[in-house]
């Protein structure tokens, strides 16, 4: 298998763990291509199969947007898998173009520094050619080579739930979102939450929005006031029992809904509008909020009732064990792109 070595947006770093986990377990070999020239957005993997000798060229659109696909990568693409998978968009496709898209579901950020040696040496080569994207790049490998490993985001359903609430999130200004919802949505809505709670639950709520300037200007009142770095905020989420999930950028679906499921928590949520590969639903996976009332009354009882939480938090840890963990994903998608029916050339 042949992988761009395109660290320049943070969504990669999901995918390339999972590859770089399945070659740690010698199920895969990888090697860094750095001659294709594609899109931005999407990552493409060249794949041999052993077996048979026989080759896929496979696209993954980590795009945000629904609506946005590669017309370079629909048509030289065998399997086109798209992150936020919205099937009314996917309509509109052409039919030939419509039949390699699939969904590839939610992806969290977890690294792999036991990759190291060879995503640099693979970065090395990708710099060399684009040398006026390099130091943007450089700065994601940097980053992706700091984050915390798989292992370090799990915690078992059977352990004691502490009866805490968690939401750490951030505020958008207008100029930083483009199209819907908008800035002034997403924050009124994050806003009235973190309020509501920090009202209602005191003590039994941490979370806040994060301390931008922007934040700490418009809204002081809901600003965190503790340290809000990654390590952090991993280690906070192993002490919460329930974690908040508001609606995104685009409707995307978050990282922490991922990072939720492998800490075993409950989930009260505004709802999700992109395809999961298995059906993530309510009332097993977690409670769905329109209000901050709504929000609270959900949390209250998720706090009250280590019944109805166990349950929950066992049935969030197995999804994450079955769906989210990265190289079962990348295996299941990789089995799924050699299974797929070829589709007519675009």
């Amino acid at each position: 298998m042949s992988l761009l070595p395109l660290l320049e947006s943070s969504q990669v770093f999901y995918l390339y763990t999972a590859f770089l986990e399945l070659v740690q377990a010698g199920e895969i070999e990888l090697s860094w291509d750095a001659r294709d020239q594609v899109e931005d957005f999407t990552i493409v993997a060249e794949m041999e199969r052993i077996a048979d000798g026989r080759r896929l060229r496979v696209c993954f659109d980590i795009h945000d947007r629904s609506y946005l696909f590669s017309t370079k990568e629909l048509a030289a693409s065998d399997v086109y898998f798209k992150r936020d998978h919205y099937p009314p968009d996917v309509e509109k496709l052409e039919p030939a173009a419509r039949s390699k898209v699939a969904p590839f579901g939610p992806i969290f950020g977890p690294g792999n520094r036991g990759g190291a040696l060879s995503l640099l040496a693979g970065w090395m080569r990708y710099a060399a050619r684009r040398p006026k994207r390099a130091k943007e790049s450089l700065k994601h490998l940097s980053d992706y080579l700091r984050l915390p490993v798989t292992r370090d985001f799990e915690r078992a359903p059977d352990q004691v739930l502490p009866p805490k609430v968690l939401l750490q999130t951030r505020l958008w200004t207008e100029a930083e979102v483009t199209g819907a919802p908008f800035a002034p949505e997403i924050n009124e809505e994050r806003v009235g939450v973190v309020r509501a709670l920090r009202k209602e639950l005191g003590d039994r709520f941490i979370g806040g929005a994060l301390p931008t300037p922007f934040a700490r200007q418009n809204f002081p009142d809901v600003v965190c006031h503790w340290d809000t770095r990654r390590s952090a905020y991993l280690k906070t989420i192993q002490t919460c029992r329930v974690g908040i999930y508001t609606k995104g950028l685009h409707h995307a679906t978050a990282w922490k809904l991922g990072e939720y499921a492998a800490a075993s928590m409950c989930i009260v949520a505004s709802g999700f509008r992109f395809t999961f590969v298995e059906p993530f639903t309510e009332p097993r996976n977690y409670l769905a909020y329109e209000t901050p009332d709504q929000c609270v009354a959900h949390c209250v009882r998720l706090l009250e009732n280590d019944d109805v939480a166990r349950a929950m938090s066992r049935a969030n840890y197995e999804y994450y064990v079955d769906h989210m963990r990265p190289a079962k994903q990348m295996r299941r998608w990789i089995v799924q792109a050699f299974e797929q029916p070829v589709a007519a050339g675009v």
